[in-house]
C-alpha cells in the first residue's frame, strides 16, 4: 500500500477506512523518550524547541503538547481562577489551595461561575489568539495531527476539579437547581466557543471529555448522567459536527455499563480503554467497533512502566490483533507516556507500531 501522509492515515481510521498502518496517538510527556526522538537531551529551557521535534517524529496524532516546566507555587489570576493556587510539578499542576472551604463558599462561587460563563463570547483577539497558537504549534510538529482542542462537557474541568468532588456532591444533595444551572451556563459557554473556532482544515477530530468514572464502578449515579451529563454531551458532539469535526470522547476508569449510552450521544471515538480499569480493548471492539473508533488500550499502570521491552512489545502486538483489524483503532496508552515509564519501553511501543501495524496486517510474521 501507498504511503499515506499522517493526516491521510488519521482521517482514514476516523472513517473505518484501511490505512497504510496503525496510527498512534498519545500524549508524550517523558524525559528520555523526547530526548531519545528529539536527538537532544530534553530541559526545561529547550522544552518548547525539543518537546515539538519529540512529537512530529513519534506520533502521528497527539491532544496537547506540554513543556516541563520548574516546581512552584502560584496564585491564579482573572476572572475564571481568581484565588486558586496552583502547584507545579515538571509534567503536571494540581490545586492547593481554593478561594472557598464550604458549601456555602462555594454556593457564591458557583453563582458567579454562572453569571461569568452566560456572558460568555469568543472576542476575535480570542479567536485569532488560538488559531496562531494551533498554527504555531503546527509547524513545530511538521505533519503530526492536533487535535482541535480539548473541550469539557463541563462536569469535570468545569465543576467538580475546582469545586473538590466531595463539596462538589454536597452541594448537588442541598442545591440540585443551582447545579444543573451551573453545569447549563458551562456547556453553553464552551458551545459558543466551539462555534468560533472550530474548523476541519485546522483539524478533523476534536476531544470532548469528562471523566466520570472509578477504576471500576461509575463516579455518578445513572440518574444524574441521565439528568444532568448525556444531553449536554450529546449538544457538544453536535456543535464539532456541524462543522464536520470527529469527536473523540474521553474518560478515565470503568464505563463498560454506559457504552451504549455514550454512543447514543453521537461520539465518534473512545479513548483511553484503561484496561487497567477493567475495560477490554477486544470486547469494546467486538461489540462497538464498527460504531466508535478506539485510541488507547496500551496499560500505562503496570506494562509500560514495570513490564521488559518483549512484554510491552507483545502487548502492542496483542493490541494490534484485538483492535486493528478493519481499522478504526489509534494505538497510544491508556493515559499519557508519563515520566514513570522508562523510555526504552516508549522506543519499543512506537516502533512496533511501525513494524507491525502496516496494512495488510500480517502479525503470523511477529518475530
Amino acid at each position: 500500500m501507498k504511503r499515506m501522509t499522517k493526516r491521510e492515515r488519521v482521517e482514514a481510521v476516523l472513517n473505518f477506512e484501511e490505512p497504510d498502518r496503525v496510527p498512534i496517538y498519545d500524549l508524550l510527556y517523558n524525559d528520555e523518550a523526547i530526548s531519545y526522538y528529539a536527538g537532544k537531551k530534553l530541559t526545561v529551557e529547550n522544552g518548547p524547541e525539543v518537546v515539538p521535534k519529540a512529537i512530529g517524529r513519534a506520533l502521528d496524532m497527539t491532544r496537547s503538547i506540554g513543556f516541563p516546566q520548574k516546581p512552584r507555587i502560584e496564585e491564579m489570576s482573572g476572572i475564571v481562577r481568581h484565588g486558586f493556587v496552583l502547584q507545579f510539578e515538571r509534567w503536571t499542576n494540581w490545586i492547593k489551595k481554593r478561594p472557598f472551604e464550604t458549601v456555602d463558599g462555594l454556593r457564591k462561587w458557583a453563582e458567579k461561575e454562572i453569571k461569568r460563563s452566560n456572558k460568555y463570547n469568543p472576542t476575535k483577539k480570542e479567536i485569532n489568539t488560538f488559531r496562531k497558537h494551533f498554527l504555531d504549534l503546527q509547524k513545530k510538529i511538521e505533519n503530526t495531527v492536533q487535535l482541535l482542542t480539548a473541550s469539557s462537557v463541563g462536569l469535570d474541568s468545569g465543576a467538580y476539579i475546582p469545586a473538590g468532588l466531595d463539596l462538589f456532591v454536597y452541594l448537588y444533595a442541598e442545591d440540585p437547581g443551582l447545579v444543573s444551572e451551573w453545569l447549563e451556563a458551562f456547556n453553553l459557554a464552551e458551545i459558543r466557543r466551539v462555534h468560533a473556532i472550530a474548523d476541519y482544515e485546522l483539524s478533523p477530530v476534536t476531544l470532548v471529555y469528562s471523566d466520570i468514572a472509578f477504576k471500576d464502578k461509575l463516579m455518578f449515579s445513572p440518574k444524574f448522567l441521565k439528568d444532568e451529563f448525556y444531553f449536554r454531551l450529546e449538544r457538544l458532539v453536535k456543535a464539532y459536527h456541524e462543522h464536520h469535526i470527529k469527536c473523540l470522547f474521553h474518560s478515565d476508569g470503568y464505563l463498560m455499563d454506559i457504552l451504549p449510552d455514550l454512543i447514543k450521544t453521537g461520539i465518534d471515538g473512545l479513548n483511553p480503554i484503561e484496561t487497567a480499569a477493567g475495560m477490554n480493548l477486544k470486547k469494546i471492539k467486538d461489540l462497538y467497533g464498527d460504531k466508535i473508533f478506539l485510541a488507547g488500550g496500551i496499560d500505562v499502570s503496570e506494562l509500560m512502566p514495570y513490564g521488559t521491552t518483549k512484554e510491552v512489545k507483545e502487548g502492542v502486538i496483542q493490541a494490534i490483533k484485538d483492535a486493528a483489524q478493519g481499522s478504526g483503532y489509534f494505538l497510544g496508552s491508556t493515559t499519557e507516556l508519563h515520566n514513570a515509564i522508562p523510555g526504552k519501553n516508549i522506543v519499543t511501543m512506537i516502533e512496533t507500531t511501525k513494524k507491525f501495524g502496516k496494512y495488510p496486517l500480517k502479525l503470523q510474521e511477529e518475530a
